[in-house]
């Protein structure tokens, strides 16, 4: 048994637990009930509570609270790095403080791969307004052979029929 090989004279401590009310059955602790009367009639209350120079900080007592009042407490510049590199963070300063780095920078997507991607996508449109350039100009290409084709004769029997008597020399261009 831990209580007797603590030193602990288990009889004294089932007696005070009798004494404040028992363990059967929904009966008020007695002793408990004193204590906190007590401290409400002497004013005493309870919260967390911390000091940080000489200035105390109450209430929910959370990291982030008491980090921005230790570093608020330097004087402009004499900051330790800590503080310059953690004010910044916003979600998780304990983070930031235990891996000496904001952990929103290790969410964000890498220089490397951001360059990867943007160079893909530069790629994947120039792509695709090649393909496009290329396209147009074999559309314009077609259409100016098809308004050639109908206004100007290009061998020799139509020529002589448009009205446009063929040298000898036409020939060498045919």
């Amino acid at each position: 048994d831990a209580m007797t090989h603590a030193g602990v004279d288990s009889h004294k401590v089932v007696s005070c637990m009798q004494d404040s009310g028992g363990l059967e059955g929904d009966v008020e602790n007695t002793i408990l009930e004193t204590q906190l009367a007590a401290k409400e009639a002497s004013g005493v209350i309870i919260l967390p509570a911390a000091s940080v120079n000489n200035a105390a900080l109450r209430g929910e007592l959370e990291f982030a609270t008491v980090f921005k009042a230790i570093c608020a407490g330097f004087m402009t510049g004499s900051a330790p790095a800590i503080c310059t590199k953690c004010a910044t963070c916003g979600i998780d300063e304990y983070q930031c403080v235990v891996d000496n780095k904001c952990p929103s920078a290790q969410s964000s997507v890498s220089v490397p791969v951001f360059i990867s991607a943007l160079g893909g996508v530069v790629l994947f449109f120039g792509c695709v307004g090649l393909i496009q350039w290329q396209r147009s100009q074999r559309q314009m290409r077609e259409q100016v052979k098809g308004i050639v084709a109908e206004y100007m004769p290009l061998d020799r029997q139509h020529a002589e029929t448009a009205g446009i008597p063929l040298d000898e020399n036409d020939a060498d261009f045919t």
